[in-house]
């Protein structure tokens, strides 16, 4: 009986101080807890960032005038006056002891023998003064323009006689009018270009084939002024003939005057059939070189081909005006 007693208490004992531990366990364990993450983040370092200190620049220091002093010799004499109450000495000191009234005096005479001069301002030399105007240089006119017929005749060695070969045929009818006069005026600028000892003549076919004179031009103002004009008055017009003349009957009606270069400006339709190859050769041949021009056409198309054919086999150029230059 008494050890049971004894168990009892015991076992009431281990509680209790199992009890009182638990519930120191309790405040204490959440209080550990929270100092240790109070001290994980008072860990953290901060970088403080130094105030920036302004540069301050240094004051520029007073520039100090060098005083020069003047050694040119002159052949004045020296004289020196002093308004004092001294004596006269030979120095040139003069004295005032006496004031004298103010009046234009031409010369000063002093006691002491020396005199000063007034020079007036009538009795120095006049000096002109002369303004200058910049003159302002004048600009350089734009060099005018050339075309690409113009710099093909420049690269000709030699004096140059010239036959421009206008197709006036029904075909051209079929031609944008502006276009027509365009590629006339390409012609007509050219014919500025031309130097003086070159000779030119201008010929145009359609039913038949019309020179503008009989014989080559010399290159001066009259001549090619009358030329201008009749160019610009030239228009196509619709033949009476069945059949008009084409740029092969032109080149070979051209040949016998014997140019050393031809300009022709056509739509290189043929009318005598279908083109050989072996006649536009021989219309090629000879001594002279053959620039052609065209326009409002493709580089493949039938005119074109037989007009780069005859520039290319007489070593001259082809031309498809798309626009002025």
């Amino acid at each position: 009986m008494k050890s049971r007693y004894r168990s009892s208490k015991a076992l009431t004992v281990s509680f209790a101080l199992h009890l009182i531990v638990g519930v120191i366990g309790f405040f204490l364990w959440p209080t550990q807890k929270l100092r240790l993450e109070q001290n994980a983040v008072n860990a953290v370092l901060m970088k403080v960032e130094r105030p920036k200190t302004k540069r301050l620049s240094r004051q520029k220091r007073v520039q100090v005038k060098k005083q020069v002093k003047a050694t040119s010799q002159t052949n004045r004499p020296r004289l020196k006056i002093l308004t004092s109450n001294a004596p006269l000495s030979e120095r040139g000191i003069a004295s005032a002891a006496e004031p004298m009234p103010f009046r234009a005096l031409d010369s000063l005479d002093l006691s002491g023998g020396l005199t000063t001069r007034v020079v007036t301002p009538q009795a120095m030399p006049q000096m002109e003064r002369v303004i200058t105007t910049p003159v302002k240089p004048k600009s350089a006119e734009a060099a005018r323009p050339k075309s690409r017929l113009v710099k093909f005749i420049e690269r000709q060695e030699g004096p140059q006689r010239i036959i421009y070969c206008v197709d006036f045929s029904s075909s051209m009818l079929s031609l944008n009018p502006r276009k027509f006069q365009r590629m006339l005026a390409i012609m007509a600028d050219s014919l500025e270009f031309l130097e003086p000892h070159d000779l030119f003549n201008i010929m145009t076919f359609s039913g038949e084939i019309q020179s503008y004179r009989t014989s080559f031009l010399p290159v001066n103002d009259a001549n090619v002024s009358d030329a201008i004009a009749y160019l610009d008055s030239a228009k196509p017009t619709k033949s009476s003939r069945y059949s008009d003349l084409d740029m092969l009957d032109a080149t070979q009606e051209a040949r016998q005057k014997q140019p050393t270069l031809i300009v022709l400006f056509s739509d290189g339709i043929l009318t005598s059939g279908i083109p050989d190859p072996r006649a536009i050769q021989q219309h090629t041949a000879g001594n002279h070189r053959i620039f052609t021009m065209a326009t409002e056409m493709a580089e493949d198309f039938p005119g074109a081909v037989l007009l780069r054919m005859l520039a290319d086999g007489s070593d001259g150029e082809f031309w498809l005006v798309k626009n002025r230059r």
